[in-house]
């Protein structure tokens, strides 16, 4: 965790950002969520909260993507983006149900819902190009294909329920495989700060079976 943090501190020098800090996001309690990632912003603060699966013995090598990828959101300033469009979002959704026939109004409400998902698509994105050009394309293809395994653990009515409420702000891993082949960088660029770091001596490991899209 020490490790996690001086990283920080140094992203956080780097970008000009007066505090950035991380935690986990189960604390270690078995009804947790061990593959949690997300993260906030707010002005020049900002946080990541991750799972502790990310530390454990079994994922430590997937830990720089992940990091790396709620970096990019925190850099690109996307949760106060989604607070901007979701409350513009709602304001036309009113006016259209306000001054529009049902019809048009509803085909107003579903265009604006599949632009938010768009924008939230192409944010996930190009999280996944900046961890691709700081760890590597091999790293962040490695995680989402550990993260579709998982899935498939699921029972079915578990894993469609899953992925249906994950469509609507974050693309399938087959398109996110897909991207991370695509982008510009190195198979490896070089060695993360995090890479290879050994997993903490204390606390349990948790395998939790649910998978978590949020940032």
């Amino acid at each position: 965790m020490q490790n996690i943090e001086r990283h920080l501190q140094s992203v956080a020098r780097a970008h000009r950002l007066q505090r950035l800090t991380i935690a986990f996001s189960d604390g270690w309690d078995s009804t947790g969520d061990g593959n949690e990632a997300a993260s906030l912003r707010d002005g020049r603060r900002a946080h990541v909260w991750l799972g502790s699966n990310w530390v454990g013995p079994g994922d430590t090598d997937h830990l720089p993507a992940v990091l790396e990828h709620e970096l990019g959101h925190i850099l690109r300033h996307d949760n106060e983006r989604s607070t901007v469009l979701q409350a513009v979002g709602v304001l036309l959704t009113v006016l259209a149900a306000a001054w529009l026939p049902l019809t048009l109004a509803v085909l107003v409400t579903a265009a604006l819902r599949l632009l938010y998902t768009g924008w939230c698509w192409h944010s996930e994105l190009a999280c996944d190009a900046r961890a691709v050009r700081t760890c590597g394309r091999d790293a962040v293809i490695a995680l989402w294909r550990r993260n579709t395994d998982l899935l498939r653990t699921l029972p079915q009515p578990a894993r469609l329920g899953l992925v249906l409420r994950s469509a609507t702000t974050h693309p399938p891993y087959r398109l996110r495989t897909w991207w991370a082949q695509r982008i510009n960088a190195p198979a490896t660029p070089g060695i993360h700060p995090l890479a290879g770091r050994p997993a903490p001596a204390t606390g349990p490991h948790l395998y939790a079976t649910g998978l978590s899209g949020r940032h």
